[in-house]
């Protein structure tokens, strides 16, 4: 990991932004406070440091990525309601907006099968 901005010989300029854009990029928060730990041998970090790693830490845990999932767009909003309120189909989607269902990868097998048994199919994917 880079080194945070230095305004001085040892002195490093720490912000929220510039935590969140290193977050952004992919660097870890662990990297960080190892690179200020190692450089302040025997001393720990200032509470206003961990006050702004925790604060980061916490922001970076508020959206999460869960991966893919199928976007489904509905034929009529009668139908997409009767999928949504299924206790079998509707537990396995989510509405999006109007005209979309949202399933995960892992749900779309079962998906299938409730909708099957609602009369509608949803055409496997070759």
């Amino acid at each position: 990991m880079r080194s945070p901005p230095r305004s001085a010989d040892r002195v490093w300029t720490l912000s929220t932004a510039s935590l969140l854009k290193a977050l952004h990029t992919g660097r870890g928060l662990e990297e960080l406070r190892r690179l200020l730990t190692d450089n302040n041998v025997g001393e720990e970090l200032p509470q206003t440091v961990a006050a702004l790693l925790a604060d980061a830490a916490s922001r970076n845990e508020k959206v999460r990525d869960l991966g893919t999932s199928h976007v489904l767009e509905r034929v009529d909003e009668a139908q997409a309601v009767v999928i949504a309120s299924d206790r079998g189909a509707g537990a396995l989607c989510s509405r999006i907006g109007q005209q979309h269902l949202m399933v995960a990868p892992g749900d779309l097998p079962a998906f299938r099968v409730s909708l099957l048994k609602l009369g509608c199919v949803l055409p496997a994917r070759h």
